[in-house]
């Protein structure tokens, strides 16, 4: 992995025109970091979608007792289906 250091030193051996392009490249990474900032900020999934649910899950965990796998959760499906027939 290259180390801060090591970018230093690439960065003093660079000619003028490329240390003019770095700077711009910097600057529009910048840019972009500002904006998905403000997007993850701005961005709200639609209310009761499941990118909604499970950002919400996220945010707010269930206690772990509460907590099943898909297969547990399918199983209970299934179980409460086999009842209905």
């Amino acid at each position: 992995m290259t180390t801060l250091e090591q970018i230093q030193q690439d960065i003093q051996t660079l000619p003028k025109d490329a240390l003019n392009l770095l700077a711009q490249f910097i600057q529009l990474l910048k840019k972009s970091q500002a904006v998905t900032q403000e997007q993850a900020h701005t961005e709200q999934p639609e209310k009761g979608s499941s990118a909604a649910i499970l950002k919400f899950l996220h945010n707010y965990p269930l206690a772990p007792e509460h907590q099943r796998t898909a297969l547990e959760i399918n199983q209970q499906i299934s179980e409460e289906r086999t009842a209905w027939e």
